[in-house]
């Protein structure tokens, strides 16, 4: 037997996870990369980024202002923008670190602890719902 969750749940997890990933983007990118385990990690954070995004702002349980919404959606076009060379498959510590460290994040992060700010008030919204659990 499988297990369905409601919409209103898979929202949440969505906006959870992609809150996790702007916060992972904000890290140093050792730091970054450790958490993220060093496999694909710029293809795998910006394909996470994007799917999770995109959920938290079509779900139509959602309770992100239109506001919200929108420096999200400003958030992920600009994604487009991260040079394809960074998001090519890596495999080794060495070769995340050196991806993640090139200086073409430098907009993204300061866009995700931007975006952070702006998703406050839906984080402590999310936050609460996962301590009811």
């Amino acid at each position: 037997m499988s297990e369905t969750i409601s919409l209103e749940e898979s929202f949440e997890y969505s906006l959870h996870h992609f809150l996790q990933w702007l916060e992972v983007l904000t890290m140093k990118p050792i730091e970054l990369c450790n958490t993220w385990g060093n496999y694909n990690v710029a293809w795998e954070l910006v394909s996470d980024l994007n799917t999770d995004g995109n959920s938290v702002v079509t779900m139509s349980c959602s309770y992100l202002s239109e506001e919200q919404k929108q420096e999200v959606r400003s958030f992920l076009s600009n994604l487009n923008g991260i040079p394809r060379s960074l998001l090519v498959s890596a495999t080794s510590a060495s070769a995340n670190q050196e991806a993640m460290s090139h200086s073409a994040w430098a907009p993204y992060k300061q866009g995700a602890s931007g975006l952070l700010q702006v998703l406050e008030s839906a984080a402590v919204k999310n936050r609460a719902y996962f301590s009811n659990l």
